[in-house]
């Protein structure tokens, strides 16, 4: 599952990936790369060329995923709780 909008991104050459989800018995046998695949080359065919995403911090294997497909930290966004 992948929700992708190739309208709507912080620039005319880019889409937002808002999120991806694969079943927890499903992990570790490429879907989540698939989905990716997929979503990207939906995106090209919009005629975009950048893909934008957020990942939680804590969430190692969609920050290994994204890496390895050759997505880099472009922005961060950090928090306190407050007492």
């Amino acid at each position: 599952m992948g929700r992708a909008d190739p309208h709507r991104a912080d620039g005319s050459d880019a889409a937002w990936l808002y999120d991806i989800g694969v079943h927890p018995h499903a992990r570790r046998r490429g879907y989540g790369s698939a989905i990716l695949a997929e979503v990207e080359a939906l995106v090209l065919r919009e005629g975009k060329v950048r893909l934008g995403l957020n990942v939680v911090g804590t969430n190692a294997a969609a920050i290994a995923l994204y890496s390895k497909r050759g997505y880099a930290v472009s922005t961060m966004q950090m928090s306190k709780k407050l007492p």
